[in-house]
């Protein structure tokens, strides 16, 4: 790819450079969305970001994202001349709308220039190009590693004179023969209707593509005559061609002439139906609210539980095995369902470890803004931290690759791709009729025409997990996208979703909060609805939950009442909070148990002695003495109305409450220490802004960079006008010598010389530090190394690519009589052999003036990759100057040497 502009200053964009220059400001800041890593680091000007469209990593990342369809016009593209107008390429796919793919094409820099004339990037034809929609090789590439002996039985099979003088070239001329043969469709029928019909089955079976077959005859090539199988007739004939010893592959040439008036065969335009169960709209929504408060009330109860108890953590990171099933246990779910609220809490900020040496695993200060926000906002908070987190709570208790279990809260559970996954299941759902709830194995047949080159185990586990994920945390009902689903899958669509659109969603959705309670003589209270957060959080102190739901069932307890007591509630402050919500009014029973509970409480008084129990009552504390119950605390009685034990004030307290009896703590001043648990907290770590506060500030700075990039390609093309007017042949990023210095660029040039055959003269800096200037042939651009055939050691030899300093593309910078002039050291030999026509000279310049040319004993030698000689370039003589193609040299064989016996 070349990426200098038009000397002529014209607006026709010749370039991909020219063409960025071009796009409007919108197009440009969408294809570094759609392509981020273009942006990092910001490129100076567009020279520098045509180039970084072409590097291979980029490129692979950008065909991910493309449906089977695209992908499928790219691979046709490939097929076509470099410059191909929108109604060509729609002919030759048969007829098929390519308006939308060349759109998306273009916008992620896959594609340039206009409908007139579509260009294919030309790293995309190289990852794309070997064997496109289902074709074969080249006749050529498919014959590279065959014998002349073999190549003359072929061209014997299909007219061709072997023995014909061909001039110097005999090899690359027989190829060039073939292929003309192969590629005329009458001619490939006649072949096809020599052979039987299983023979013509299995052409119809491999022009259908895929191109290769494996049969055991393979490799036995043999005259028309002598075939005996359908696979030994079609090799005769060159209508297939023996790749190895049990691998056949169809010639694209000759795949080309079975498919006729369709070229491009069957493509898949349409993505596939998503399938499913008919449910009833109506119930949605009421089954995602449910799933919407039961996920609010697991993160509430599991933070206040860690609030509390703080975990300790692994020393690797994460939770232990043991904190983890208790953590289940505690909210009495399934450890699937514990990992996602686990997962989600951390995600959204409100859990996270300690600082310093001995880390614990607290809620955050977030959780107490968390906690006293509406249940819709609180809920939109939970959403949105789940759609984008990396982490993958489906993978909390699998084993990784050396068989250790990967725990919650762990680094191990992070996947990159996990926010775009669930992005894009989400999108499935959305694309469902309305009223259709689609099973999973649709999902995975939707998703695999949507990005058919992302498969793997991850993404089909992915589609289950965000199944059940989006099911619980009320995105979905009933296997159907919500009302806060799609208004969670638009805003990600389009400019994104705030937390308070995400919680207008779905406040319609959630039941008003209630602040009455039946109280029931059972001991029970059942709230009809979600309380106000003030009564909620009272009631919590005086009863538990026995059941959560629509209505949640809270009970009443010896021990739930003095939890209260100790927080420091009064017997008329439990009275007045009942009687207040009670509807209906307060059972006798629930009062005669808060009379009870407050009578006993307090009684006994503990203190420090290790810690002491002291009671006006001597009967009481007799019995508590005498108790079984209480052996293990170490009683023992000093006085009257004292106990002393040696156990700490706490433990004393809790065995005594085990045992039955409700002390109280009291001080060394004697007051009575109210025992409310202690509430840790730690300081939430900074996390990315998500969703569109996070979308709004990404789209400014890309605005803000494409104006950058806008600034510096100005200031560099007037740099270079200012230099061609002084009269030199460049600056900036090229240098006075007219060597490209720049290194996205001499990557781009390298690979397209390799890509087209072009000679460059390469500078390069060897090991001992000294710079040299050397003309070479690309062959390959990959893993930081350019391999390439050396003109004066008539060999293959490598170049660490930070070690070159310029490139100069030598058909730009020689006119063409200067390169048919310019004395290569290689011409065809017979059979296939290269010749060396002069030594290597000891001065190299730009110019023919600079060589003097040398005669030399003749040597030969072959190279598997004889195939595409090229013979543009001849001598002042008229011979031909052609180089090898992209292939290493090996042992030349006795038959491919004219004159050997």
């Amino acid at each position: 790819m070349k990426v200098s502009t038009p000397a002529d200053g014209s607006d026709v964009p010749t370039t991909l450079a020219g063409w960025l220059r071009g796009l409007r400001d919108d197009a440009l800041a969408r294809l570094l969305t759609l392509r981020p890593d273009l942006a990092t680091p910001p490129p100076p000007d567009f020279d520098v970001l045509g180039a970084r469209l072409e590097i291979r990593v980029s490129v692979t990342r950008a065909l991910e994202r493309l449906d089977v369809f695209t992908l499928e016009v790219c691979e046709a593209l490939t097929l076509l001349p470099p410059a191909v107008s929108a109604a060509e390429l729609s002919t030759f796919c048969g007829g098929a709308d390519v308006t939308a793919a060349l759109a998306t094409l273009r916008e992620r820099g896959l594609v340039w220039g206009d409908d007139a004339a579509v260009v294919l990037v030309g790293m995309v034809r190289d990852l794309l190009g070997e064997r496109p929609l289902g074709f074969g090789r080249p006749l050529r590439a498919c014959l590279g590693g065959h014998r002349h002996t073999q190549l003359a039985r072929l061209a014997a099979a299909v007219g061709v004179d072997p023995r014909r003088d061909r001039g110097a070239a005999t090899r690359s001329a027989l190829l060039d023969e073939l292929a003309a043969v192969l590629a005329g469709r009458e001619r490939v029928s006649r072949l096809v209707e020599e052979c039987g019909p299983r023979a013509r089955q299995i052409l119809d079976r491999l022009a259908a593509g895929p191109a290769l077959g494996h049969t055991g005859d393979a490799g036995r090539l043999l005259a028309a005559s002598d075939a005996r199988t359908p696979v030994e007739e079609l090799l005769a004939r060159g209508l297939l061609v023996g790749v190895d010893e049990e691998t056949v592959e169809l010639p694209r040439e000759v795949g080309l002439a079975l498919r006729g008036d369709r070229p491009a065969g069957t493509l898949h335009v349409d993505p596939p139906a998503l399938t499913g169960r008919q449910i009833d709209l109506g119930q949605v929504d009421g089954a995602a609210a449910l799933a919407a408060g039961t996920l609010i009330r697991l993160v509430t109860a599991l933070l206040e539980a860690w609030g509390e108890a703080p975990p300790t953590p692994l020393r690797t990171g994460g939770l232990s095995v043991r904190d983890f099933r208790a953590t289940a246990k505690l909210l009495d779910v399934t450890e699937t369902v514990a990992a996602v609220v686990v997962e989600t809490a951390y995600a959204a900020g409100l859990v996270d470890g300690s600082t310093g040496t001995d880390t614990q695993i607290m809620p955050t200060t977030a959780y107490d803004r968390w906690s006293v926000e509406t249940p819709a906002m609180r809920w939109a908070v939970l959403a949105e931290a789940w759609l984008h987190t990396p982490d993958v709570p489906g993978l909390v208790g699998e084993r990784d690759d050396k068989g250790r279990q990967l725990a919650a809260l762990s680094l191990e559970l992070r996947r990159r791709s996990a926010p775009e996954l669930r992005r894009l299941v989400l999108d499935a759902f959305a694309a469902a009729p309305h009223g259709l709830a689609p099973t999973p194995a649709s999902v995975r047949e939707l998703l695999a025409w949507r990005m058919p080159r992302r498969g793997g185990p991850l993404l089909d586990r992915m589609v289950d997990w965000v199944f059940a994920e989006a099911e619980l945390l009320g995105l979905t009902g009933r296997g159907a996208l919500s009302a806060a689903g799609w208004a969670l899958v638009r805003g990600e669509a389009g400019a994104g979703v705030s937390r308070s659109e995400l919680a207008a969603a779905l406040g319609p959705m959630l039941p008003e909060p209630v602040s009455e309670l039946f109280v029931q003589a059972d001991l029970t209270a059942v709230a009809p609805g979600p309380l106000v957060p003030e009564i909620a959080a009272e009631l919590a102190q005086m009863a538990d939950v026995e059941s959560a739901g629509a209505a949640t069932v809270h009970r009443f307890s010896e021990s739930s009442l003095r939890r209260a007591l100790d927080a420091g509630r009064t017997v008329e402050d439990i009275r007045g909070f009942l009687t207040r919500v009670a509807r209906g009014g307060v059972p006798q029973t629930l009062d005669y148990l808060v009379d009870d509970v407050a009578r006993r409480h307090g009684r006994l008084r503990a203190g420090p002695a290790a810690s002491y129990l002291r009671c006006d009552d001597t009967a009481v504390l007799s019995e508590v003495v005498a108790s079984r119950r209480t052996q293990a605390l170490g009683l023992r009685r000093i006085a009257p109305t004292v106990v002393i034990s040696a156990l700490p004030m706490p433990k004393l307290l809790d065995g005594l409450r085990a045992a039955g009896f409700s002390p109280v703590g009291e001080g060394p001043d004697g007051r009575v220490v109210l025992s409310r648990p202690e509430a840790h907290r730690t300081p939430g770590r900074p996390r990315p802004p998500g969703g569109a506060q996070a979308r709004g500030g990404r789209d400014e700075q890309l605005r803000d960079m494409v104006r950058m990039i806008r600034r510096g390609d100005e200031g560099a093309r007037t740099a270079r006008a200012a230099a061609a007017a002084a009269g030199s042949l460049a600056t900036g990023a090229d240098g006075a010598d007219g060597m490209v210095r720049s290194a996205p660029l001499i990557l781009v040039t390298l690979q397209g010389a390799a890509r087209a055959g072009r000679r460059v003269l390469l500078g390069y800096v060897d090991q001992q530090g000294t710079p040299r200037d050397q003309v070479v042939r690309p062959l390959t651009v990959e893993g930081g190394w350019v391999t390439a055939w050396d003109q004066r050691t008539t060999s293959t030899r490598r170049f660490a690519l930070h070690r070159v300093t310029g490139v100069l593309d030598m058909e730009d910078a020689l006119t063409g009589s200067e390169i048919n002039s310019y004395p290569w050291l290689y011409e065809p030999g017979g059979m296939g052999g290269f010749r060396a026509a002069s030594a290597p000279r000891a001065g190299l310049g730009v110019g023919p003036a600079a060589v003097s040319p040398i005669a030399v004993d003749t040597v030969t030698v072959h190279t598997a990759g004889m195939d595409a000689v090229h013979t543009a370039g001849m001598d002042a003589a008229g011979g031909p100057t052609a180089v090898p193609d992209q292939a290493h040299p090996r042992t030349a064989d006795a038959e491919d040497i004219p004159g050997l016996p």
